[in-house]
């Protein structure tokens, strides 16, 4: 049986996106941090009102100082309105165990995709390609969707009773542990290896196009010579080996394209 895994991001259409707005959805930190500014501010406003009190009963009310005491009354309840709702959000927090919280869709959080932030969530699918139905539906707050195949294929295998199955799904799933696990559990995973770099965009060859031979430790480029280590270092914490044949690299006719 085949499966398809799909995602589907509900924040990037525009009618969910009018809704689910920054100014509806609130972190820890946010909240936290609004807080204890508003504490800050009645205090102040506090004091504020004090001195005016004091002030207008040591000159009198006839300097117009009278006028701040309603001024600053109004600010304070306005302020401390304000503060009771986001504690009471905080506490809703506290309560839940969760770090956001959103007015208008429980299940929407604060998510950053490329240069963008918006207020949404990442469904994850799994439709059954022969019938067309969907043996698996997910909502993640995680905006990759690395690490997600096996576990989505894995709940459709179970919904559809099976005790293999293939999945199909998009470079965008493409982790070596995810696939590793899809295979373990007996999932015939079909995820094309993405693209990563700028060097294949400007026309070099990917490393892909060179193959590994384990028996003999050497690579075949694409133009069919063998290539054997000849440099070792370090890159970070990895061991770098270099890889070339010195005397056929220098009259390759494919060396502008090489790697």
């Amino acid at each position: 049986m085949t499966c398809s895994v799909a995602n589907c991001w509900p924040w990037t259409v525009p009618a969910s996106s009018a809704v689910n707005n920054n100014d509806r959805s609130f972190t820890r930190a946010a909240l936290t941090r609004f807080v204890q500014q508003a504490d800050e501010k009645l205090a102040g406003y506090l004091k504020d009102l004090d001195t005016g009190d004091t002030d207008e009963d040591r000159v009198g009310a006839s300097n117009g100082s009278s006028h701040k005491g309603p001024r600053l009354a109004e600010k304070i309840t306005a302020v401390r309105g304000k503060r009771e709702r986001h504690k009471a959000l905080l506490e809703e927090l506290d309560r839940t165990g969760e770090d956001q919280i959103s007015l208008t869709d429980p299940d929407s959080r604060v998510m950053a995709r490329m240069t963008k932030v918006g207020v949404g969530y990442n469904v994850q699918v799994a439709v059954d390609t022969k019938h067309k139905l969907i043996a698996e539906q997910e909502v993640h707050n995680q905006v990759l969707d690395l690490g997600l195949l096996a576990s989505t294929a894995k709940a459709a295998m179970e919904a559809l009773r099976v005790e293999t199955i293939e999945a199909v799904a998009d470079r965008g799933y493409f982790k070596i542990e995810d696939i590793e696990a899809c295979e373990v559990a007996g999932i015939t995973p079909y995820v094309p290896k993405p693209v990563r770099g700028s060097s294949v965009r400007e026309g070099f060859f990917a490393k892909e196009q060179f193959r590994f031979d384990p028996a003999t430790d050497t690579f075949i480029c694409p133009g069919d010579q063998t290539l054997r280590p000849c440099r070792r270092g370090r890159s970070r914490n990895n061991v770098k080996i270099d890889y070339s044949n010195r005397k056929a690299c220098l009259a390759c006719l494919l060396r502008p394209r090489c790697t």
